[in-house]
C-alpha cells in the first residue's frame, strides 16, 4: 500500500506538467518603428469593435488592433480605438494581430497577455504570458518604437493584458480580455492614477547601466522618500497611498503580509493561486469584510451489515445538510499593522444532531456518553471566534498573533472544508483525527514569524476534543503545544510540516493521557482561467499514543472546467479496535481501512452571487478480512446525491 501512496504522491508532483499550458500562444513577433504622422493611417486598418462603455466587442476570428500607450496626463494606460484600457471581448479561439506602439516620451513599456490572479504586484510574473518586448521611449527625432505580434487564445476564460515594467501594472496599466465569454459582472477595471515622469525609471532599475550612459539620476527630496518610493518611483504620493490601501484590503485577515488567497483555516496556508469563493466588501477606511461558506442538501447511504447507530440513533441512510459559514473582518491600524476578526459557525447541531451522519470507519467523540463509530460527528455551532494582530517590518519580514475561543492551533494542513481539493465533497475524511481534527479547539494562542514565503508558528491550546454539547462554550485551557513550518515556494504550491503534544485528547479514550501528532502535506493548485482550475492535496498524519504509532495517508483532487467539476479522494488509515468500537477481544488490534471516492458536480446557477450545483458521489470502502464479523465483508459501497450551495467566485 505504501508503494501505491508514493505513486499517487509523484502523480501530484507531476500534475503541474500534466495540466499546465499558457492561456495565450505567441505565434509571431516583429520589431518596427513608427512615425507619429503614420499612426492615423495605421489605425484605419484596425478591426473595429463595438463599443459598450469600457468594452470593445469583436465577433471576428481574426482581429487586427493598434495599441498605443496613454497620453501625458495618463501615461500608465493603453488606448485602443479611443477607449482607455478597454475590456476586449473576443470569440473562442480568436487570433489577435496587435501593433503595439510605445508613444511615451521617457518610459519603457510592453504589453503582455495571460492569467494574473488577484492584485498586481510591483513586478508581475510573466513566465506563462505572451506579448512584446519592453520597448524604449520615443527617440529624439520623434520616432516611436513598435512591435507587431500575433497571439492566439488557447482557452476560454477571463484574462488580463498588462505592462510588465516594474510598478506599471500596479499603477493602473492593465485591462481585461474575455475569450469565449461575455460575462463582465463584477469585473474590475484599472483606476486612473497620476504619474510623474522620472528619468531613472527602468524595468530593472539598473543603475550601473545609467552610469555607463552618463545619465544623471534624479533623486527624491530625502532618503526617507527614496525608501518609500522604491520600485514605484515617480508615483504621486497621495495616489500611491490609496493604491497601497487597496492592496492591503486584499490581504489575509491573519497577516497583512499574505495575499487573501493564501489564507486557509486558522493560520494555515493554501497556494497563492487558489480561487476564492466569497462575498467581499471594502470600506473607505481600509477595512474589509468577507463572507464565505458551503452547504450541502443531500441524501447519503453506506453499505455493510454493521449497526452504525449510536445510543439508538442513526442508520446507514440519511437526509441531511452538512454546512459551514464564515465571516471575516480586517482593518489596518497603521500602514504596517492590522487587526483581524473571524467567526465560523455551522448548522450541524440543529440538522445533523448529536449523532451525525453515516460514514463508514469514521470515529471520534461522544454522543450521550457513548463513542461514535462509523459516523461523522457534528461540528459545534461556533467553530471559530478569533482575533489576530499582524505587523509588517518590511517587504520580507512580518509577525502575527492569533487567539481563538474556539480557534485552530498551528497543527496540520488547512481543515478539509477549507481545502479547494476537498471543498466539493460533503464527507469529512476518515483520516480527519490524524490530520486536521484540531481545527476546533476551545482555547488557542498562536504566535508566528514570517520571512518571505517561509513561516514558523507555535501554539498553546486545549488538547481535548470538544464535548458532546454542540451549543455551548467549553471551558478553555492551554495544556497542549504545537509548532508548524510552512513554505510556499511559488504561487502554485503550499507545503507544511507540524508536530503537536496533546493532553487528554479524546474523552472516548480516557486512558490516552498524551498523544503526539505529526503531519506533513503538499497542496498544489493551478488556475488556468476563472472557469478552469485544478487542485490536489497529499497529506500524511501520524498519531503516537500508548507506545503505538498509527498512520494515515490521503490524496484528493478537484478539477473544475466551465460549469463542470470532478473530484476524488483516496484514503488509507490505521485504526485501532478501540477507535472502531469493536468487542473487547478485538479492541487492541490495528486495522488498515480505506475509502475511495469519486464525484461530479454540475453548476446550474453560477456567478450570480450564490452558485448552485447538483452532484453525486460514489465511494468504495475496504477493510481487512479480520473485520468481516463486524462489517459482513471486505468491500462495501456508498453513494450520495446532493445540491451544493456556495458564494460565487470572487474575480
Amino acid at each position: 500500500m505504501k508503494k501505491v501512496i508514493l505513486s499517487v504522491f509523484f502523480v501530484l508532483l507531476l500534475s503541474a506538467d500534466l495540466f499546465a499550458h499558457e492561456a495565450f500562444t505567441l505565434v509571431s513577433s516583429e520589431s518596427k518603428t513608427v512615425k507619429e504622422t503614420e499612426i492615423a493611417n495605421l489605425e484605419k486598418s484596425q478591426t473595429v469593435g463595438k463599443k459598450e462603455n469600457s468594452n470593445l466587442i469583436f465577433t471576428e476570428k481574426e482581429i487586427r488592433l493598434v495599441v498605443l500607450t496613454g497620453p501625458e496626463d495618463d501615461m500608465l494606460s493603453y488606448r485602443v480605438q479611443g477607449v482607455r484600457n478597454p475590456n476586449f471581448v473576443v470569440p473562442s479561439g480568436a487570433t489577435l494581430k496587435i501593433l503595439f506602439v510605445n508613444s511615451d516620451a521617457d518610459m519603457r513599456h510592453d504589453i503582455r497577455f495571460g492569467h494574473i490572479a488577484g492584485e498586481f504586484g510591483i513586478a508581475p510574473e510573466i513566465a506563462e504570458t505572451a506579448g512584446t518586448q519592453k520597448l524604449t521611449a520615443k527617440s529624439e527625432d520623434g520616432v516611436f518604437q513598435a512591435e507587431e505580434i500575433v497571439v492566439k487564445g488557447s482557452e476560454n476564460g477571463t484574462y488580463k493584458y498588462f505592462c510588465s515594467v516594474r510598478g506599471h501594472a500596479k499603477g493602473g496599466m492593465w485591462g481585461n480580455i474575455l475569450v469565449g465569454t461575455t460575462s463582465t459582472e463584477n469585473l474590475q477595471t484599472a483606476p486612473k492614477m497620476k504619474h510623474i515622469h522620472s528619468d531613472n525609471e527602468e524595468e530593472e532599475h539598473d543603475h550601473s547601466k545609467k552610469k555607463e550612459s552618463g545619465n544623471n539620476e534624479k533623486k527624491p527630496k530625502d532618503n526617507g522618500e527614496m525608501k518609500e518610493m522604491q520600485g514605484m518611483k515617480g508615483m504621486d504620493h497621495s495616489k500611491m497611498d490609496h493604491s497601497d490601501q487597496a492592496d492591503h484590503q486584499m490581504r489575509s485577515t491573519v497577516n497583512l503580509a499574505d495575499p487573501m488567497s493564501r489564507a486557509g483555516s486558522g493560520t494555515s496556508w493554501l497556494p497563492d493561486s487558489s480561487p476564492v469563493y466569497a462575498y467581499m466588501k471594502m470600506f473607505k477606511d481600509g477595512g474589509m469584510f468577507m463572507a464565505h461558506g458551503t452547504a450541502f442538501l443531500r441524501y447519503t447511504s453506506i453499505g455493510s451489515t454493521r449497526d452504525v447507530s449510536v445510543a439508538g440513533k442513526g442508520s446507514r441512510q440519511r437526509f441531511d445538510a452538512p454546512s459551514m459559514f464564515m465571516l471575516m473582518y480586517s482593518k489596518p491600524l497603521t500602514k504596517k499593522s492590522q487587526i483581524g476578526f473571524r467567526a465560523m459557525v455551522s448548522a450541524d447541531p440543529l440538522i445533523e444532531r448529536g449523532y451525525g451522519y453515516p460514514l463508514l470507519y469514521q470515529s471520534g467523540e461522544l454522543y450521550r456518553g457513548e463513542p461514535i463509530h462509523d459516523r461523522q460527528h457534528p461540528h459545534d455551532l461556533f467553530s471559530e471566534l478569533s482575533v489576530s494582530y499582524s505587523y509588517k517590518f518590511d517587504e520580507k519580514n512580518s509577525m502575527f498573533f492569533y487567539a481563538g475561543l474556539p480557534g485552530e492551533p498551528a497543527l496540520g494542513p488547512p481543515a478539509f472544508m477549507h481545502r479547494l481539493s476537498a471543498m466539493d465533497s460533503p464527507d469529512a475524511p476518515i483520516s480527519h483525527h490524524w490530520q486536521d481534527a484540531t481545527h476546533i479547539t476551545w482555547g488557542v494562542v498562536t504566535a508566528g514569524f514570517q520571512h518571505k514565503n517561509l513561516k514558523f508558528e507555535a501554539s498553546a491550546f486545549k488538547g481535548a476534543e470538544p464535548n458532546e454539547n454542540r451549543w455551548d462554550f467549553d471551558k478553555p485551557k492551554l495544556d497542549s503545544f504545537s509548532g508548524r513550518l510552512s513554505w510556499n515556494p511559488n504561487k502554485n504550491w503550499a507545503f507544511q510540516i507540524s508536530h503537536g503534544y496533546l493532553k487528554n485528547p479524546e474523552p472516548a479514550e480516557p486512558e490516552i493521557k498524551i498523544l503526539r501528532r505529526t503531519t506533513a502535506s503538499a497542496i498544489f493548485n493551478k488556475k488556468f482561467a476563472d472557469d478552469r482550475n485544478f487542485s490536489s492535496s497529499f497529506i500524511w498524519g501520524q498519531n503516537y499514543a500508548e507506545r503505538e504509532y498509527t498512520n494515515s495517508f490521503l490524496f484528493e483532487s478537484n478539477y473544475q472546467f466551465q460549469k463542470n467539476l470532478i473530484f476524488g479522494r483516496l484514503e488509507r488509515v490505521q485504526k485501532s479496535g478501540h477507535e472502531l468500537v469493536l468487542d473487547e477481544t478485538d479492541e487492541h488490534g490495528i486495522y488498515n481501512v480505506g475509502a475511495y471516492s469519486l464525484g461530479y458536480v454540475r453548476d446550474i446557477v453560477r456567478d450570480k452571487g450564490i452558485d448552485l450545483g447538483i452532484g453525486g458521489q460514489a465511494t468504495l470502502y475496504q477493510n481487512p478480512s479480520s473485520l468481516i464479523p463486524y462489517y459482513g465483508g471486505t468491500n462495501h459501497g456508498g453513494f450520495q446525491f446532493f445540491l451544493r450551495f456556495r458564494p460565487s467566485l470572487m474575480k
